[in-house]
């Protein structure tokens, strides 16, 4: 009676559950923009940074900052997953996202801004004849990421042929920042991060094996550190993004 009882639960319990019975595999692939939001590094001296015969000592522990703004770039993404007859779905993402530096700005130490100073307040050596400002305004250098998401998703409409979506996903993301204004080795960094994202987007069902969709992400994928190589300080950068996407989903056949 007992074990009885036990199957009946069970049994119970998997009606009420999705189940790969229930779902319908697909693959998937996706290319779009990728569009930056600016970043606002933040961070401090790691040592103190000798006086020289036209600025004073900068100590250590002083705050540095400043804004770094991207152009827009391009990410790419793979996916596999599982679409369930509940409206539910879920799948693992693979993504590559780059994108280009556009400027720095706003420079500054100890919360003072130096754009206008000339750029030997960092290095210490003779007087570049340059401004901080116009140093750092060149736009060289890169933002990039790779990684995994898992992510859920709910298809309105299932049974239709156009069907909107939102959903949300958990991961994470190797991050890279390469600093070079003006050809000028700052600094670079790279961690892995977790990252988290929110998605909306809809499905046009082309043919039971064939579907296009579009999508838009809002990724924020934390901050990474950099150690400074123009002066003696770590700074970390933020990164977060969002990505306007097209891409083609192929189901796979399912019960």
């Amino acid at each position: 009676m007992k074990n009885r009882i036990s199957s009946m639960a069970l049994g119970i319990a998997l009606l009420g559950t999705p189940s790969l019975a229930a779902a319908e595999p697909y693959i998937a692939f996706s290319g779009g923009l990728s569009l930056p939001e600016d970043s606002p590094n933040r961070g401090q001296t790691t040592a103190t940074i000798p006086a020289s015969a036209s600025f004073p000592a900068i100590p250590a522990d002083t705050p540095v900052d400043w804004t770094t703004e991207f152009d827009n770039g391009y990410n790419i993404s793979a996916f596999i997953g599982y679409r369930f007859d509940n409206g539910f779905r879920v799948e693992g993402e693979v993504n590559y996202a780059r994108s280009s530096i556009d400027t720095h700005r706003d420079v500054t130490v100890g919360g003072t801004n130096i754009d206008a100073i000339d750029a030997s307040v960092l290095t210490r050596g003779p007087a570049l004849g340059a401004t901080v400002g116009a140093v750092v305004d060149s736009g060289i250098g890169s933002q990039s990421s790779y990684g995994g998401f898992v992510n859920a998703y709910y298809d309105f409409n299932q049974d239709g042929a156009f069907q909107p979506y939102v959903g949300g996903g958990v991961g994470l993301q190797r991050v890279r920042f390469d600093y070079r204004p003006s050809n000028v080795d700052v600094g670079q960094g790279s961690e892995t991060n977790f990252a988290w994202q929110l998605m909306a987007g809809a499905t046009y069902r082309l043919s039971d094996s064939f579907e296009v969709f579009g999508q838009y992400n809002y990724r924020n994928a934390g901050r990474t550190t950099l150690a400074l190589d123009l002066l003696p300080a770590d700074l970390s950068a933020r990164s977060r993004q969002s990505i306007l996407s097209a891409g083609v989903r192929i189901p796979l056949g399912g019960n």
